[in-house]
């Protein structure tokens, strides 16, 4: 079966009866005269489609054993396609997304009304995802505005938390399209690596590893690459990356490749000669014990809140019996964030709560870090963990993390 026909069929067995599901794709956004922002798909459309394109329509209509799905694309324009290429032609978009039923988006609005204004349709839902992005276009409560002009007397839902739910347990084929992310993220960082000794800037490492996954065939990076040496690895999303590399200090790399839409998220510390030393070696490997300590216990059941209660607990003692704090109170100053996320078509895949159980299937993060700006030093350690019926596998473990194996695999390159 079609993966995303049968994504389709779970959301279709959650909802009410007599209901309409209209989802969006998402539009252009203009940056200059002539020239448009990247393009990134509404990723719950995409998951019920598999379709990557701006300016479509998917149409769900479920009345008791009647199914219909329908899309809605743009027509092809011969001139822009000279210019841009072309969208997506009827029977492309039916492969993709395994429905047989495609019309233009000018048809759109009309059939629209008369399926809202049928009597049988009771509920409308619509993705009413509950950040607002300052500055920009909220598709679905636009929607949920045309909607409401047609007959404000529809119950309209959000649908956004149903999906999300089921996004969270992935399938198989999902499962080893992320594999596929860590691997390229893998052989990149290994190509950084090797370099390192002999880059000169933060930028250099960025371009490095973000040049290296595009050459492997890779779509793209999971989200900006954080490459940042020194006091600026304190900075949890540490953006400017001109800075030169302090050669006897660390670099602190958050970064992932994107494959088919999922994405790796991976946190290496590399000593930029590649070698640990001092109280940056000490630090680091504080950080690499909490890393494989949380793993170990990430399992079903298992809460995200319990899993950050468990990592401060861990390196306020460590910090406290290494002198590095003289309180446990005041580990909250050298560590600030969560130690992990649930992932997979977004880089933070969304979910409903830190306090829901885990289960089967979910793919998590863990990455504990510790920050000492005064000592120029910060280091974070992550991993993308899938959670099994017997505890987990942790589909990152070949990205290597020991102080041993990283100095001898760094040693290989050295002149």
């Amino acid at each position: 079966m079609n993966n995303f026909k049968f994504n389709r069929e779970k959301l279709i067995d959650v909802l009410e009866d007599k209901s309409l599901v209209v989802l969006y794709s998402g539009a252009l956004k203009q940056m200059s005269y002539d020239e448009s922002y990247p393009f990134k798909v509404n990723t719950n459309f995409y998951y019920l489609t598999g379709i990557d394109q701006d300016n479509v329509y998917l149409v769900i209509y479920k009345n008791k054993n009647v199914i219909k799905e329908s899309l809605y694309i743009a027509k092809n324009d011969e001139t822009l396609i000279k210019w841009i290429g072309a969208y997506l032609y009827p029977e492309e978009a039916k492969e993709i997304s395994g429905i047989d039923d495609i019309h233009f988006i000018d048809e759109f609005n009309e059939d629209l009304t008369k399926l809202v204004k049928q009597k049988a349709t009771k509920n409308i839902y619509l993705d009413l995802e509950k950040i607002d992005f300052d500055g920009q276009i909220h598709f679905g409560y636009k929607l949920k505005d045309l909607v409401n002009g047609i007959d404000f007397t529809k119950n309209v839902i959000d649908v956004y938390p149903l999906i999300t739910r089921i996004r969270g347990v992935k399938e198989d084929y999902e499962i080893d399209e992320f594999k596929k992310a860590v691997d390229i993220t893998k052989r990149a960082l290994e190509k950084v690596m090797e370099k390192l000794p002999s880059l000169n800037y933060e930028n250099e490492v960025r371009g490095l590893f973000e040049g290296t996954i595009r050459a492997l065939g890779n779509s793209d990076t999971s989200f900006a690459t954080i490459a940042a040496s020194g006091k600026n690895a304190a900075t949890l999303h540490y953006a400017l990356d001109n800075e030169p590399l302090k050669k006897d200090g660390m670099i602190l790399l958050d970064l992932g490749a994107e494959y088919h839409k999922y994405h790796a998220d991976i946190s290496r510390t590399y000593p930029c000669d590649g070698v640990f030393k001092g109280k940056e070696k000490e630090i680091y490997e504080i950080v690499l014990g909490c890393n494989k300590y949380i793993i170990s216990c990430i399992k079903p059941g298992e809460t995200i809140r319990s899993l950050q209660n468990k990592t401060v607990e861990y390196l306020a003692n460590e910090c406290l019996k290494h002198g590095l704090i003289k309180d446990k109170e005041e580990i909250k100053n050298y560590y600030f964030h969560g130690i992990s996320h649930h992932i997979g078509l977004d880089t933070h895949d969304p979910y409903p709560s830190y306090n829901t159980c885990l289960v089967p299937g979910m793919i998590i993060s863990c990455e504990p870090g510790l920050y000492f700006e005064e000592l120029g030093i910060g280091v974070r350690i992550e991993d993308d963990i899938l959670l099994t019926e017997e505890g987990n596998i942790n589909l990152s473990k070949d990205i290597i993390k020991e102080v041993k194996d990283i100095e001898e695999y760094m040693a290989q390159f050295k002149k």
